[in-house]
């Protein structure tokens, strides 16, 4: 063998090795790329319960248990209703909320018909000794309620606190059973008690509104909504996401659940109205791994790049993803940050 042969012989073996090592650094690359997952965990919401035609106390218990919080609109007074019984609420039953949401609720005051028809059936004579009437110990305090009904041979039984606008702190909003009914002495009456402020701050603080959760509706109806209210919307920003329907509130300032005076303005983020769009649909294997892997899907177009993908997944599993697009550009796809594959759009 000549030394020309030779020298090409060991020049083309270099240049194998270096592929060779080049393409093994690339696999291990990645394998440790999804060793270094982290996880994350989603913050969980809940479904409003149907508060409706249920009395206040048993109402502030279920969102007790829930983790949300009622708060007393107003009262008002049906003779056809259950004195206590909410008549509505606000957000409505079935309503995604986060922990902690404030549900607003007007309580019917009076003891209506629907109770107590009026009339209240005599004792018999053996319940004579031990049935009488419930003495009434609404807008009393605490201490004077209690008092009261011991008076009258009952026990004061739960205390429950809610936010009222209109009735001082510490005083009986509403009680169970409801006064004028009869029931068996040494009975527990259970009470609602107001936490508002004191009445010199109810006399000089301005009344304050809660924000409604206005993500997801339209224009119009958040102006309505908030109309309700006493609020108006302030400036309203357009977003670019093609991947949701235009004219969608998808944020606001303040948020949701915050106080603020009468009058306030709430600034509103809506999805911004694109001609022209694409379709894009990406269906993809994914690599086994013992390890979850993060998808994340990039996409660089005439809107300007943006993620329109980024979830977990399981090695082997297959991924499906739809979205919009506008004009000339490519899509990326990277596993735990790793670049994996792109297409031109």
């Amino acid at each position: 063998m000549t030394a020309k042969k030779v020298k090409k012989s060991n020049l083309f073996l270099r240049i194998l090795l270096t592929v060779i090592a080049f393409g093994l650094g690339a696999v291990l690359s990645g394998f440790f790329g999804l060793m270094l997952l982290q996880y994350s965990v989603n913050a969980t919401s809940l479904s409003v319960p149907d508060f409706r035609s249920q009395d206040l106390v048993s109402a502030v218990n279920l969102a007790s248990k829930m983790g949300l919080q009622i708060e007393v609109a107003r009262v008002e007074n049906h003779s056809d209703k259950m004195a206590n019984q909410i008549l509505e609420q606000d957000p409505v039953p079935g309503t995604e909320a986060k922990k902690g949401r404030k549900v607003r609720v007007v309580v019917n005051g009076q003891i209506g018909e629907a109770q107590t028809s009026g009339v209240v059936a005599a004792p018999t004579a053996t319940q004579a000794t031990t049935m009488s009437r419930v003495p009434d110990v609404r807008d009393l305090s605490l201490n004077e309620a209690q008092t009261l009904l011991e008076a009258n041979g009952y026990r004061l039984g739960r205390v429950v606190e809610v936010t009222h606008e209109e009735v001082l702190k510490g005083m009986v909003i509403s009680q169970d059973p409801p006064a004028g009914s009869t029931l068996a002495l040494g009975n527990q009456v259970s009470l609602l008690i107001s936490k508002g402020g004191t009445e010199i701050a109810v006399a000089t603080q301005p009344v304050k509104i809660l924000v409604p959760d206005l993500i997801g509706l339209k224009v119009e109806e958040a102006r309505r909504l908030l109309a309700e209210r006493g609020l108006s919307i302030g400036q309203i920003e357009e977003v670019a996401m093609p991947e949701r329907n235009p004219g969608i509130i998808i944020g606001q300032i303040p948020e949701s659940g915050q106080e603020v005076s009468a009058g306030q303005t709430i600034n509103l983020q809506i999805v911004k109205a694109i001609q022209d769009l694409k379709d894009l649909s990406l269906r993809f294997a994914l690599p086994d791994a013992r390890v979850p892997i993060t998808v994340r899907v990039v996409v660089n177009d005439e809107l300007g790049e943006r993620v329109i993908y980024e979830e977990q997944h399981q090695g082997g599993e297959t991924v499906d993803i739809s979205s919009r697009t506008k004009g000339k550009g490519k899509v990326l796809i990277y596993l735990n940050g790793y670049y994996y594959w792109e297409k031109e759009l």
